[in-house]
């Protein structure tokens, strides 16, 4: 096997996209740092990097990226990584009128400031080397917003679109490459977590949309039987830094081709539509007392 040009940092990867990536990094002669945000979360990776024969290749990390100062106060610690890929992220689900600014904050925290700062930490050492790659996991919620309840997760995954764009062209220069991948929807555990944030808002009986919220834990639940898993989206986050040439984008997932592609329908009626499915019909589609 090749010598690899340096190590690998990968954020977020006791699970779903993240734990599939630092697995496949190490089986591929990576050595790989994972972070993880406990170390109950820690010994998850570091036994699955043992059941797959890599446990020598993988070292699992307890970082809060969203912590920014303890990512600057680790980073003296760290290996110079040749590779960085910004996994880390979560949902916020819920209305815009019921998301508190403090959980506002802490959605663009972890998936929108979190992979600015762990980029600019890693910068320097792929300056000196005169190359490296960044990749920044985002959604294709981050190119299409079409999830009602999930206004605050469009907001960061397109904010880090925009942000991974002027990026690419800031250190294009420097030899360091910069590439987005836009999973549709994936088995990776995130389904989970906003499920359980609807399912907390449910009980605000005050809430005028307690529908949609019922209703997107129906869904949450029917996607968690039948969502595939998330390989070929590890798969592609490899590829884009074992490429020489990485894709600016890379679109995974028949639901985000579509959904990415240039609407067919106008959006009155995919807006119409998707109203009516998610009970937000309009008057009288919800009703506190129930």
């Amino acid at each position: 096997m090749p010598t690899k040009p340096g190590p690998i940092l990968v954020t977020g990867a006791n699970s779903g996209f993240g734990l599939g990536a630092s697995l496949r990094f190490a089986s591929r002669g990576w050595e790989t740092w994972g972070t993880v945000r406990s170390p109950e979360k820690a010994d998850v990776l570091f036994e699955a990097a043992r059941k797959a024969g890599v446990g020598e290749l993988v070292h699992p990390t307890v970082l809060d990226v969203s912590d920014h100062d303890a990512v600057i106060d680790m980073w003296d610690d760290l290996p110079p990584f040749y590779g960085v890929v910004n996994n880390a992220g979560y949902s916020e689900m819920g209305a815009i009128e019921d998301v508190t600014a403090a959980e506002a904050k802490r959605q663009l925290d972890v998936n929108l400031i979190a992979p600015a700062v762990v980029a600019s930490c890693a910068l320097p050492a792929m300056r000196k080397r005169g190359s490296g790659r960044i990749v920044m996991v985002s959604s294709m919620f981050g190119r299409v917003a079409i999830a009602p309840l999930q206004g605050w997760y469009h907001a960061s995954k397109f904010g880090l679109e925009a942000l991974s764009d002027v990026l690419r062209m800031e250190v294009a220069g420097f030899g360091v490459k910069v590439a987005i991948v836009e999973p549709g929807l994936f088995k990776t555990g995130i389904e989970e977590s906003a499920r359980s944030i609807a399912s907390e808002r449910i009980e605000n009986v005050s809430s005028v949309y307690r529908e949609a919220y019922r209703r997107s834990v129906g869904a949450a639940d029917v996607f968690t039987r039948f969502a595939p898993p998330p390989d070929i989206v590890a798969r592609t986050i490899v590829s884009a830094v074992e490429s020489r040439r990485p894709l600016r984008r890379y679109v995974v997932g028949a639901d985000a081709a579509i959904a990415t592609a240039t609407p067919l329908v106008p959006k009155v009626f995919t807006d119409a539509a998707t109203r009516f499915l998610t009970g937000l019909s309009g008057p009288g589609s919800d009703n506190p007392a129930d």
